[in-house]
């Protein structure tokens, strides 16, 4: 090569560095969590022709979602559909919405939402990842875990999110975003092996909480198996999973211990009684096959998980990642 191409390549490189460098420093985490924040709000403001309709008691115009700052292309889906913004829980979002935690990662571009909201006074968790880029929204994920189907639910009205998910993590229990990856793709490693064995550790007092339901400890039946995250993958009560697939961690935060977890969770279904590793006879929840979409959010603490919540929800089997 010569010098002049040597000196244009390093100009290049240089520049696109720059460049990198300025787009994350244009929307840092509170830019991200703002944006999320003007979405929630927008799904729930009345257009003057709304209003109009309801007073008619024609209650099927959309809202309009056109103050958002929306890239030149957006993906957007609910529940693994593909659908066009304004469909779907755009416009069917009606009564109370509380928002339970915002997360931004400026590193990857991502936000989460997550909290309860209601369709016609229908509650139902609710988890939302929204892609930013150049301070514009180009992919839109959401997942609804409604009442009604054979997923689990628990009511919405005395549920609040562990407070550990927003406590900082002293620094010297810190573990990297990368390490924190590891360790949360482990678990789901684990929860697909049918040998009682753990890959990653657990705080002592861990627990899991999906769409309100505690699973781990409480009236749910497998925590009369056994109490507790390492203990229940022990037991192997969770035999029924065939696979966890289109694992992806798009927000981490290093202070806070975070990290969303985004899969797809296929149940076959090939048989429906089934044994505890101590001989506990069970069966399947669902006795046919099906996929369980899930956003989850895990807590580390000093390398263990410590806490589990999110939402599930129930999706035809084998259902085709649209991510």
């Amino acid at each position: 090569m010569n010098k002049l191409l040597l000196t244009t390549l390093a100009a290049m490189f240089t520049l696109t560095a720059l460049n990198t460098t300025a787009q994350k420093a244009d929307c840092d985490a509170a830019c991200l969590e703002q944006i999320a924040r003007d979405y929630m709000a927008e799904t729930m403001r009345d257009t003057p022709s709304l209003q109009a309709a309801r007073d008619f008691a024609f209650d099927v115009v959309p809202r309009d979602f056109s103050r958002l700052p929306w890239g030149p292309r957006v993906r957007f889906t609910e529940n693994n559909v593909a659908m066009m913004i304004g469909e779907g829980y755009w416009g069917a979002a009606r009564g109370d919405m509380r928002e339970l935690l915002v997360l931004g990662d400026e590193t990857s571009g991502n936000v989460l939402w997550y909290g309860i909201t209601e369709e016609h006074e229908q509650a139902a968790y609710y988890g939302m990842r929204l892609k930013v880029e150049d301070r514009k929204i180009t992919e839109v994920e959401t997942y609804f875990g409604r009442e009604g189907t054979p997923d689990l639910f628990a009511s919405t009205s005395s549920y609040t999110l562990d407070p550990v998910f927003t406590d900082t993590v002293p620094v010297n229990q810190r573990r990297t975003r990368e390490r924190m990856t590891v360790i949360v793709n482990g678990y789901l490693h684990s929860k697909t092996r049918d040998d009682g064995r753990t890959l990653v550790a657990f705080s002592d007092d861990c627990a899991r909480v999906t769409n309100g339901v505690n699973v781990t400890h409480g009236n749910y039946w497998a925590a009369d198996i056994a109490e507790g995250c390492r203990q229940q993958l022990e037991a192997e009560i969770y035999k029924p999973v065939e696979r966890i697939r289109s694992r992806r961690f798009p927000i981490v935060n290093e202070e806070t211990g975070v990290v969303v977890a985004l899969t797809l969770e296929d149940h076959a279904v090939r048989y429906v009684d089934y044994e505890s590793a101590s001989g506990d006879k069970l069966k399947v929840d669902v006795e046919y096959p099906n996929t369980r979409g899930l956003l989850e959010l895990f807590k580390i603490v000093d390398g263990k998980i410590t806490r589990i919540e999110g939402v599930s929800a129930f999706l035809p089997y084998y259902i085709q990642d649209l991510w």
